[in-house]
């Protein structure tokens, strides 16, 4: 199962390391699965439900799920939060950190777990609050995955940068479930939300890039992808736009500040809010936490 992806010609060098590191990330994959399922368990107990987000869910889409490697475990508590930080402290003996907008964390038996308070941040960017409301009440359904997601990896897009997994991770997704998403709602609210340019291009990449068939709402004959767009995303998506800054301090400002005005062309690929109106959103919602303007968070 581990060397699948890889030739038959392939070197025992190459080989060995290969399936060493697949064998690694699927046994903690299990680890991660077993520690979610115990705090769902956990919420259950208290009339808490759970809805699991991004890798945990999306790794069922995968042909090999234990192949799907990710970070934090993403869970949303619907309408029961602040409950359900109460029962991690209490009962998980855990410390809550609630330092973000989005969601708390913590860290329980070696694995961080984000608590998330929406589905987006509804502070930045201001259509993220009506958008917000569209997916809670989807939510859960196939047509609020393939929207989530969608709206998960422009935010990621626009701020930074994506990689590959993330095309993958929606390309995947739609497959899954083209024949319960609801794909009028869908392209209706890409074009609603300034996001045709991106979604297309990133059906193109799959499409030409990856053998994987272009999300449905990708290929509504709506608009194209011009190559010289193509080439920039891909470009961006295996090298970034910008440098990371790792410091912490008065430098790390000034390269966010750097950073938002080289990213511009990004927010305007997926979100049709006013720029002045998006500059002074993102200035409040720093401003409320201020630790995240000199610190990486």
């Amino acid at each position: 199962m581990m060397a699948e992806a890889l030739p038959p010609e392939t070197p025992r060098e190459v080989l060995m390391p290969w399936m060493a590191e697949q064998q690694k990330a699927a046994e903690w994959y299990r680890y991660q699965h077993n520690i979610q399922e115990e705090i769902v368990g956990t919420m259950a107990e208290h009339d808490i439900s759970t809805l699991a987000l991004k890798g945990t869910h999306i790794a069922q889409y995968y042909p090999v799920p234990e192949t799907r490697e990710f970070g934090d475990i993403d869970l949303y508590f619907y309408d029961k939060h602040d409950d359900a930080d109460r029962v991690a402290h209490k009962y998980l003996r855990v410390r809550v950190n609630n330092s973000s907008h989005h969601h708390s964390k913590y860290n329980y038996r070696g694995v961080t777990i984000e608590s998330h308070y929406d589905f987006l941040n509804t502070h930045y960017p201001p259509s993220n609050r009506r958008y917000e409301t569209l997916l809670k009440e989807l939510a859960p359904s196939a047509t609020f995955e393939v929207l989530f997601l969608l709206r998960h990896m422009a935010g990621h897009f626009a701020a930074s940068r994506i990689t590959l997994r993330d095309v993958i991770d929606w390309t995947l997704t739609c497959q899954a479930l083209k024949d319960n998403v609801d794909w009028t709602l869908v392209q209706k609210t890409i074009r609603q939300y300034g996001m045709e340019s991106f979604a297309v291009t990133i059906g193109t990449i799959a499409e030409q890039r990856l053998g994987q068939p272009a999300p449905l709402c990708a290929v509504d004959g709506a608009i194209s992808s011009g190559q010289k767009l193509l080439s920039r995303i891909e470009r961006d998506i295996v090298y970034g736009s910008i440098d990371d800054h790792k410091s912490d301090g008065i430098t790390r400002l000034g390269w966010k500040l750097r950073r938002w005005r080289e990213l511009a062309w990004k927010r305007r690929m997926v979100y049709n809010d006013n720029p002045a109106i998006l500059a002074i959103s993102s200035l409040t919602s720093h401003t409320l936490k201020p630790h995240s303007i000199l610190h990486k968070q």
